[in-house]
């Protein structure tokens, strides 16, 4: 994990080669860094990238492997404490980003609400749309999900 200044005023965090904006960070980790999807079609879409450059998930390291199944565990109880999915969806996609991320998507048989805003996941329990519909959340809400994200990974990172 490291920090990059562009323009003396924005600070950048990257992890691996991805570079993520410093809001969306939920959790750093030993070997992963977890953050918010920019993109919050799906409610509480998030995250885990390696901490390291790499872009075959083959390439991972046992210590590493085992760290995922512990970030993962951590994040899946975390989202069911804030909005209780009905079921998630785990996937390596790396297409725009060839650094190694798992995207963890919850998703709904109804509609949730956060902070005003109601969230639908029209496709569900099909397959989400591809390529999904784009929900840029405004800052002040963006950084109201990922408060409460961090506290209950707070939580969770000592119970699981």
């Amino acid at each position: 994990m490291s920090e990059t200044t562009r323009s003396g005023a924005t600070t950048e965090l990257t992890a691996g080669g991805l570079t993520l904006a410093p809001g969306g960070i939920l959790r750093r980790g030993e070997h992963w860094t977890t953050a918010l999807n920019r993109n919050q079609n799906l409610l509480g879409k998030v995250m885990l990238v390696a901490n390291r450059p790499v872009e075959r998930v083959t390439e991972l390291t046992a210590s590493e492997w085992a760290d995922l199944h512990s970030e993962m565990r951590k994040v899946t109880s975390a989202l069911v404490g804030a909005f209780q999915p009905d079921h998630f969806n785990y996937a390596f996609l790396q297409n725009q980003d060839r650094q190694v991320h798992l995207h963890v998507i919850p998703r709904y048989a109804a509609a949730r609400t956060f902070a005003g805003l109601v969230f639908a996941d029209p496709d569900y329990p099909d397959h989400y749309a591809v390529p999904a519909p784009v929900r840029i959340l405004d800052p002040d809400i963006r950084d109201a999900l990922a408060e409460l994200l961090r506290g209950l990974l707070r939580t969770h990172s000592r119970v699981v």
